[in-house]
């Protein structure tokens, strides 16, 4: 029953609109994003260059882009109408924050095993965060659809 409730989820979200709406939404999440990520590898770049751990650089810069993203999100990219603030920014600070982790993940990972450059190993976590990000924004933090489980 819950598999059939979140395929109903995903198919009212994405389907229901018009292809037109999913490109200008998509379009705007991308503006977003890379508003987002400017301020986000700004805040990396002159932490990292200052002497400060690559590791936490990267989530520092990431919770700055995070604050942008939020804003944006909820009042330009998916516009959900009335929703319940609280719940809505931990559902935000949960799905941005899987995404900032495997981003920190990646960037670390990629810094001890391989010799790209600091800047080319941001890039790598943040395309990881940012299929996670629109993906859980879309479905979960801004969705239309109200998900009820239970009678």
């Amino acid at each position: 029953m819950f598999r059939l409730i979140i395929y109903k989820a995903i198919y009212l979200d994405f389907w229901e609109l018009s292809m037109k709406e999913l490109t200008k939404e998509v379009n705007r999440f991308i503006v977003v994003g890379i508003g987002s990520n400017v301020l986000n590898f700004i805040a990396y770049v002159f932490l990292y260059k200052i002497g400060i751990v690559i590791w936490i650089a990267s989530a520092i810069g990431y919770g700055a882009g995070m604050l942008n993203s939020f804003y944006f999100g909820k009042t330009w990219v998916f516009n959900p109408g009335e929703i319940v603030l609280s719940k809505t920014i931990i559902k935000f600070i949960f799905i941005y924050g899987i995404g900032g982790l495997g981003m920190v993940f990646i960037i670390n990972l990629l810094d001890n095993r391989t010799l790209l450059d600091y800047r080319i190993i941001w890039f790598f976590g943040a395309l990881f965060a940012f299929i996670n990000n629109y993906i859980g924004s879309k479905l979960f933090v801004f969705s239309r659809v109200r998900l009820k489980i239970g009678n």
